[in-house]
């Protein structure tokens, strides 16, 4: 079964840990079943090449597990299916993902119908060859976050990278309430000790140990970086992962930095931008710089929180390698496209 998946490491935005989710064998049936672990909810998400749809990954209420969909996928049925996930309460319907090679950190674009009918007409640029699209998942509470883990076997930090303004407030763009990476908008507030912090680490540990049995053994996670949602109805969202490096059974390090680019196809830093990109700013001593290309998207480099405790070895999230299609369309975290 390894020999069918993906590489897996990178750094920027790690689009194959999707697969290995979805992926599954007996073994792991077992030990889900067993050590009963907690489901692995991602809300629909849409890799995209050259902003045309390759796969859809989403989890199932119904049945707790990843679904996949490669089948009749368009950029129409896209639209369609996202405007129709679309929480009435906001004009937030969805947020694109996309890094290019050496990126560091994705570039993230808050999206409203309109404008991601716009961005999904215009020609891709080098770090919108290859991303994600994915829906909208409303936070809990009036401001935007997420919660950004970085996760190694022996320690685990976490930061919740929260938006001062109203997700809801009128006089502000989408971008300025709902990005979660902008020193202007945004505080960055480290977490440790309690129960939300104690889940995410379990969950990631869950999805380390998945991804060493879904690989044969192949694969060990020696570090990630992922990024969490808690929504208005306190269910766990994992939303991306930015950062993950793995090794072998002996902990040599395995290179893999490019497996993401091949899964989406050739995306070279040679290659010139089609659009009047605006040059990236580096990462330089751990400050907080920004980037965003022509079109809007923009990520600066994030602190990380000095709060780190000891972890210890989870067994793996139950998923489903399937790609039929969910029936009970209200019964699952991504409905039907």
């Amino acid at each position: 079964m390894a020999d069918n998946l993906p590489e897996l490491g990178a750094t920027g935005l790690v689009i194959n840990l999707y697969e290995y989710l979805w992926t599954k064998n007996n073994l792991l049936q077992t030990r889900c079943m067993y050590h009963k672990c907690p489901p692995v909810l991602v809300p629909d998400t849409i890799l995209l090449r050259n902003k045309q749809p390759v796969s859809w990954y989403f989890s199932s209420f119904k049945t707790g597990s990843i679904q996949r969909r490669t089948k009749d996928l368009t950029i129409g049925k896209v639209v369609e299916a996202v405007i129709r996930r679309q929480d009435p309460t906001t004009d937030v319907a969805s947020v694109y993902v996309g890094a290019a090679q050496g990126d560091v950190q994705p570039i993230t674009e808050y999206l409203s119908p309109a404008g991601m009918d716009y961005f999904l007409s215009t020609p891709p640029s080098r770090r919108t060859k290859a991303g994600l699209l994915q829906t909208f998942v409303l936070p809990k509470g009036t401001s935007n976050f997420i919660i950004r883990v970085n996760w190694t076997p022996d320690v685990c930090s976490l930061d919740s990278c929260i938006n001062i303004n109203k997700l809801a407030d009128p006089e502000l763009d989408v971008q300025d309430r709902a990005a979660t990476n902008d020193d202007k908008n945004c505080v960055l507030i480290p977490m440790s000790g309690n129960v939300l912090a104690t889940q995410l680490e379990r969950l990631c540990g869950c999805i380390a140990e998945h991804v060493h049995l879904a690989s044969s053994q192949q694969f060990k996670v020696m570090s990630m970086i992922i990024n969490f949602k808690i929504d208005s109805e306190d269910r766990v969202w994992l939303l991306w992962c930015e950062q993950l490096e793995v090794g072998d059974d002996a902990g040599r390090l395995i290179q893999g930095s490019k497996a993401d680019a091949r899964l989406l196809g050739d995306v070279s830093d040679a290659e010139e931008d089609m659009s009047t990109e605006h040059p990236r700013k580096q990462h330089k001593e751990g400050k907080d710089r920004s980037r965003r290309d022509s079109r809007g998207p923009r990520t600066p480099t994030r602190k990380s929180s000095s709060g780190r405790r000891k972890s210890s070895k989870y067994a793996e999230p139950e998923v489903v390698d399937s790609d039929e299609e969910d029936e009970g369309g209200s019964e699952r975290g991504g409905r039907r496209p």
